[in-house]
Order: C-alpha cells, then sequence, then structure tokens
C-alpha cells in the first residue's frame, strides 16, 4: 500500500501541474497516468496537439521553474492576433499595443506534459511517485477524523491510499463518474479538423482566424517553418477530410482558407469532437475536479487549456491557506467559488461568439461585421479583452 496525502487522476498537463504544486507545499502525491508519453526528440515532427498558452499560465509555469524546460525544447511565441468574417473588417490584437513583444506562445501538449513530468521526477522524487497505470476500483473516503482515506486499486497489482483525489483524468472522467457528479452540456455540430503543414516561405509569428457560415477557420504559427491549420467543419465535410488523401486534403483545404494562406505541404491530419460540457460541483467528499474533468469549452479562442491552469494555480492557493490537516473541504469550497463563475462566465462567451458568427443571416452579418470595426477602434475596452485574454488582468 502506498500513503500519500493526494492521488490525482491524470498525469497530462494539468494533472501534472497540478502534482508540481503540491509537492512545492510539501505534500506527498501519487500520479495515476495510463500510459507513459515517449520522450522528446528534436528531429520529430511537431505533435498534432497544440495549445495557445497566455501569460497566466507562462507565470505559473515559471514559477514552478518549468517555463525554461519547455522554451529548451520547443514553443513558439506570436505577436498578433487576427480575427474577421470580411477582410475589410479584420479586429487586430497586437501584442504592441501593450507595450509588449508577444501575446503569448504556442506549445505542443506533448512538450509541456513532458517538462512537468520531468521536474517531478528530477526535483520531487521524494514527495511524488508517477504510476502508469489505469486504475481498476476507486473508494472514495470522507470522514477524516476517523481516517476514512481513498483506496485505489491499479492494474498493475499497485494500491494507492489517499486523504484526497484530485480528477485531471479528462472531459469523460473516471472520478467524475464513481463520485456521482453530474454534469450539463451538449455536443457541437462540428469537428475540429487540424492538419500540421511545412510552409514553403517564411512567415510572421502571427495567428488568425477567419470566421465563415460553416465554422472558422484558423492558422497557428509552430517553429521552424512549421505550422498548424484547423478547420471546424460540420459532420459531413468532417468525415470527407477524414478519408481523403493528404493530396486530397491540401486541395480542400486551399479551396476553404483565405487567399492569406500561402503554399504548404501537408504532413499530417487529425479531427476531434466538439463538446460543451460543465460539472454541477467541482469536488464531492475527498475528491476535487480540475481542468476538463470539471469543464470543457469551445476551443475556438484557444482558452481550454488556459481555464485548467487557472484551476491549478486556484486550487493550490486554497490549499496553501487551508492545509489538508485543518479544513481540506474548505479549501475545495474555496476554489469551487474561484473558479467555477469565470469558467461558466468564459464559456458563455465563447457559445455566444460562436452562434453570432457561424450563419449567413444577412442583417445580423452587417451588424456584427460592424460590431467588429467598431471593436478594432475601441480603445480602451479592446485593450481590456486584449489584456484579459492574454492572462495579464
Amino acid at each position: 500500500m502506498i500513503n500519500v496525502d493526494y492521488c490525482v487522476f491524470g498525469g497530462g498537463m494539468i494533472g501534472s501541474a497540478a502534482a508540481l504544486g503540491l509537492a512545492r507545499l510539501g505534500y506527498s502525491v501519487a500520479v495515476v497516468e495510463a500510459q507513459e508519453p515517449h520522450g522528446f526528440d528534436p528531429t520529430e515532427l511537431p505533435d498534432l496537439r497544440v495549445s495557445a498558452l497566455n501569460r497566466y499560465t507562462q507565470k505559473l509555469l515559471a514559477d514552478y521553474a518549468v517555463w525554461d524546460d519547455v522554451l529548451a525544447m520547443r514553443a513558439q511565441a506570436y505577436n498578433k492576433l487576427s480575427v474577421w468574417e470580411q477582410a475589410n473588417s479584420a479586429l487586430h490584437f497586437e501584442a504592441a499595443e501593450l507595450g509588449e513583444s508577444y501575446l503569448g506562445h504556442f506549445v505542443e501538449n506533448r512538450v509541456l506534459q513532458l517538462a512537468l513530468l520531468n521536474k517531478l521526477k528530477s526535483d520531487y522524487a521524494s514527495k511524488v511517485s508517477i504510476h502508469y497505470s489505469k486504475a481498476k476500483h476507486v473508494k472514495l473516503g470522507f470522514e477524516y477524523d476517523k481516517n476514512n482515506e481513498a483506496n485505489v486499486q491499479l492494474g498493475n497489482g499497485e494500491a494507492i491510499s489517499a486523504r484526497c483525489l484530485i480528477a485531471a483524468d479528462g472531459g469523460f472522467s473516471q472520478l467524475r463518474d464513481i463520485a456521482s457528479i453530474g454534469i450539463t452540456g451538449w455536443q457541437y455540430k462540428q469537428k475540429a479538423n487540424v492538419f500540421l503543414v511545412k510552409m514553403k516561405a517564411d512567415f510572421e509569428p502571427q495567428t488568425w482566424q477567419e470566421f465563415t457560415p460553416n465554422g472558422p477557420l484558423a492558422f497557428l504559427p509552430l517553429f521552424n517553418g512549421y505550422a498548424s491549420l484547423v478547420w471546424y467543419a460540420d459532420v459531413q465535410q468532417s468525415s470527407r477530410l477524414a478519408t481523403a488523401t493528404l493530396l486530397q486534403c491540401k486541395e480542400m483545404i486551399v479551396q476553404a482558407f483565405p487567399p492569406l494562406l500561402a503554399d504548404f505541404d501537408l504532413l499530417d491530419k487529425i479531427s476531434f469532437g466538439l463538446r460543451r460540457m460543465h460539472a454541477n460541483q467541482y469536488w464531492r467528499e475527498n475528491l476535487v475536479l480540475l481542468g476538463d474533468a470539471a469543464h470543457q469549452i469551445n476551443p475556438l479562442a484557444g482558452q481550454g487549456v488556459n481555464l485548467g491552469f487557472k484551476d491549478v494555480g486556484a486550487l493550490i492557493e486554497s490549499i496553501k491557506i487551508n492545509p489538508i490537516s485543518i479544513a481540506s473541504q474548505q479549501a475545495f469550497v474555496d476554489y469551487e467559488r474561484a473558479r467555477r463563475p469565470q469558467n461558466l462566465l468564459m464559456m458563455t462567451a465563447m457559445d455566444g461568439f460562436y452562434h453570432t458568427f457561424s450563419n449567413n443571416i444577412r442583417p445580423l452579418k452587417r451588424i456584427r461585421n460592424l460590431g467588429v470595426k467598431a471593436a478594432n477602434a475601441g480603445g480602451f475596452l479592446k485593450q481590456r479583452v486584449l489584456k484579459y485574454a492574454m492572462g495579464i488582468e
């Protein structure tokens, strides 16, 4: 039996960051992850799963002494974000407007996961154990004064006893189901089709997104001439893209994307469904939800992973104020009060943005383009939106 203060389900970006935050507070932690990620190889192509990290996330990673390790592998800063429906009414956000050199960074999910796991292994091996196995059986515990701790049986035969469980195991969380925490939400009628490309000419480190009646089209700059294209399409179009050859996909991309997209070689592709989900509560008994286990958001603004890291920061701060030996439940209460309204607000805002632009209603189209023009000259309001998106406010 392995006895720890916290057992974290999910050794991805959010779970590993939570484990690191807890270890820095002096707690013992077990991390349960189904499969060990393969190591970093600088000669490999970029992964298809990429996240846009804002300044809040970057600062958290820097505080945890991980950010330099990420940069030592690979990441790409970007200094401008443009969105439009009509090219003559584009909305531009530039770092220079705030006296900054960049807005954020695009980082491969696996690179960030590896940096966090490597930090746990190198600096906190005495506090953190990592177990690559699926959970076979989980029993929740609640009454702390009677040492009624949670018990976890792993498929590899290991057993873990923990005072608290942290669910960072994704949108279809096993722990959330075991705790009978309900959810609200729906599946969008679109998929995100992601393409890894190598551009044939140099390009600026800028990201852009064009809104069409059928969904957004986006360009994400990566390192060394690589880039990621994202095509939000309905199920039928997504099915055609999934079954087409790379050459056929390139032809469809060229037809659908704006002329701004220069020539490229298509290297790989993937697609995944889009879902909105929000847990009805963020904790129960001695279990607390983090990241996608608590909420999933439309990814069109790239805020999902940043919300997850804000969850981590809020939970660690709550536990720091309310140590496990005194009042663990109070820490969970404070965490939920801090994060649930904020996550719900962002989810609602993204849905409003998505539904406003995902149609071809002529009067509404005129109004929203006028709104984009006004926002682009919005001064103070535009700067507030930019600061929030950057994670500095």
